[in-house]
């Protein structure tokens, strides 16, 4: 994606912001405090077809169908034709992993 999108990580229309904390930290200094995370389990046998996996891409606010301005068409062209040439059948397994989901109380 770097070829088409860049060095620059993007989110939503403009660049996203280097970070150097994560946002629990920043919780536990409010009156909400010390976050609790608790994981839900991913789907363990996900089996995507080609669009499905380039629909994944496009619905990331980081590589979103507008970021690739006029070259959104021949960056879908090449990820279809990468991943025709990985399977005949046009079927991919995926493991999204599990969700963290990170509950604060206010006190």
């Amino acid at each position: 994606m770097e070829a088409y999108l860049g060095a620059t990580k993007r989110a939503g229309r403009g660049v996203a912001p280097a970070r150097s904390h994560r946002f629990e930290d920043v919780l536990v200094r409010t009156r909400f405090g010390v976050p609790e995370a608790i994981f839900v389990p991913g789907i363990p046998d996900l089996v995507r077809e080609s669009e499905s996996v380039l629909s994944g891409y496009f619905s990331l606010s980081s590589s979103a169908p507008h970021v690739f301005g006029d070259r959104r068409e021949d960056f879908a062209r090449e990820v279809r034709e990468l991943l025709a040439s990985r399977s005949s059948k046009g079927l991919f397994w995926d493991w999204p992993g599990e969700t963290e989901v990170v509950l604060a109380r206010r006190s």
